[in-house]
């Protein structure tokens, strides 16, 4: 069960996430997809929903333009791009 607070921070980071993509802020809206999955699993949580933070966590890989797909590492997209740039 997730405590009152940390589920009301989930919802704002959600609501948060959405509206700054509605106005084109990419990056702050997935920074917001981010911070709610780590409200899910934050210290103290006795029974943190994995499958929820993960399903919330792939949501953001295209704001931090990263894939999972295999074809896009030959397009020079993912971590293999990152990694050029070290």
């Amino acid at each position: 069960m997730i405590p009152k607070y940390s589920e009301e921070r989930i919802q704002q980071c959600c609501l948060l996430s959405e509206l700054y993509e509605l106005i084109g802020f990419h990056c702050k809206s997935t920074f917001f997809k981010r911070e709610a999955p780590m409200q899910r699993a934050a210290p103290g949580i006795p029974e943190p929903g994995w499958k929820a933070c993960y399903r919330l966590l792939l949501q953001t890989l295209p704001g931090y333009i990263l894939s999972l797909d295999l074809q896009d590492f030959s397009k020079g997209v993912g971590t293999k791009t990152l990694l050029q740039y070290n």
